[in-house]
């Protein structure tokens, strides 16, 4: 059965707003550019349907969609990772720009959309999405690469930059959240083996994952990082499940459980779990900085279009002020940030020991933490503009309305002191 009002039609994106033209922003190198403009073809030629399809399958109900929507997304990553576009760690000499540059640029188109010269239509970008090429190809990669030994680098890591393996990284669990220092996990050694016991929560990847970088407590009491090759999540005594939640609606977010698990103590890390965990953070934040600032281009859009279109007493709705001035407003946040963003990417492509500095990682998260909240905002503006159709499936699933509801506080960013300090010490 499909969820739609036939009396409701397809919102649709019309005319060129220049403040959200990245192609044609001065933020941007020439350089950064001419990546954006070959990604936006990539994105043409081989993602928009398999994006389209993605969004017409969340209108149907009654009807078992997780199986195709796990072929889909399995097969994005296949695709991306031919491109280099899954993980940034290798073939840095085929690009002018660095890693975390193109890492952050891949983010912003992805969740911001974009123009298709075939259909002549804006194709809206898929939050879910990115945060499954995220979960894989930084989250793992990035702390994988920096403590494999070659035997992990051939086996677990080649495969997800080079195939699109899919891949996780198991941090969060349902007590202690993001909060590493609370990890209960054990990762008991046992002769040749390590024997995982515990559970992790809210993986994005878990269910689907072909390896896992699983984090946990070693006999000494010390965080340690194992690398989990799931068998095609045939591992005995390992489970996942999925776990559903309002937005990211093409995101497998998942729950595992590890029961006596036994894991090669070969597939164990070197160095300090929390040293490894912490590896890949300033670059997460950054990237789901560019996420949430491509969620909010893609919004305003929408908002923008919708507020042109719709007559409401005898009106267009963008002449009432409660509705133009909040999306010109977050238009020109967006831009601020944009700057911020591609600041920081710049500087630590320069000099890579930025990424373990403390300043910086303060510095990205207080960005994270204001560009999460202005897709929040959006989101809210772009509800108050649709009014009553923002309810229905039909205009939510087209938009991701809630996808930036799971991101406000997602990823360790409750309003604890230390990003209270993050976002005072950015916005100084």
């Amino acid at each position: 059965m499909d969820t739609r009002l036939p009396e409701f039609p397809e919102l649709e994106i019309n005319g060129y707003i220049t403040e959200l033209d990245l192609l044609n922003n001065p933020i941007f190198t020439a350089k950064e550019k001419e990546f954006l403009s070959e990604f936006y073809d990539f994105m043409e030629e081989n993602l928009e349907t398999d994006l389209k399809t993605l969004e017409e399958l969340n209108y149907l109900a009654e009807e078992p969609i997780q199986e195709k929507k796990r072929e889909i997304v399995v097969n994005v990553m296949k695709k991306l990772a031919e491109k280099s576009y899954y993980s940034t760690i290798f073939d840095s000499e085929d690009y002018d720009i660095g890693n975390v540059s193109r890492n952050a640029l891949i983010a912003l188109a992805l969740c911001g959309g974009f123009w298709s010269r075939n259909s002549e239509k804006y194709i809206g970008g898929n939050w879910s999405i990115e945060m499954g090429r995220l979960a894989g190809g930084t989250l793992y990669c990035n702390p994988v690469n920096y403590k494999a030994n070659d035997y992990q680098r051939n086996k677990f890591l080649n495969p997800v930059v080079k195939s699109g393996a899919m891949a996780a990284s198991a941090m969060t669990e349902f007590i202690a959240g993001s909060d590493v220092f609370r990890i209960e996990l054990r990762l008991e050694e046992r002769g040749n083996k390590i024997i995982a016991n515990g559970k992790k929560l809210f993986i994005t990847n878990g269910m689907l994952a072909d390896y896992i970088c699983l984090y946990g407590r070693l006999d000494n009491g010390r965080l340690g990082a194992i690398i989990v090759d799931t068998e095609n999540q045939q591992l005995k005594n390992f489970e996942s499940s999925r776990v559903i939640t309002y937005g990211m609606r093409d995101a497998f977010v998942s729950r595992l459980v590890f029961d006596d698990a036994e894991l090669p103590k070969a597939n164990l890390l070197g160095g300090d779990g929390l040293d490894i965990m912490f590896h890949q953070l300033t670059e997460e934040r950054l990237v789901i900085s560019a996420e949430a600032l491509g969620d909010s281009i893609k919004k305003l859009f929408y908002a923008h279009s919708f507020a042109i279109q719709r007559e409401q007493f005898q009106r267009k709705l963008h002449q009432y002020q409660i509705i133009r001035f909040p999306i010109t407003k977050n238009m020109r946040e967006v831009n601020i940030y944009l700057s911020a963003l591609m600041s920081y990417a710049r500087e630590i492509d320069k000099k890579q020991q930025l990424e373990r500095s403390k300043i910086m990682a303060s510095q990205v998260m207080g960005l994270k933490i204001e560009t999460c909240e202005l897709a929040f905002q959006t989101s809210l503006d772009l509800f108050r503009t649709m009014g009553g159709r923002g309810y229905t499936e039909q205009y939510c699933n087209q938009i991701g309305l809630l996808d930036a509801y799971c991101m406000i506080h997602g990823g360790g960013s409750h309003y604890i002191l230390g990003d209270s300090e993050s976002r005072k010490f950015f916005k100084k």
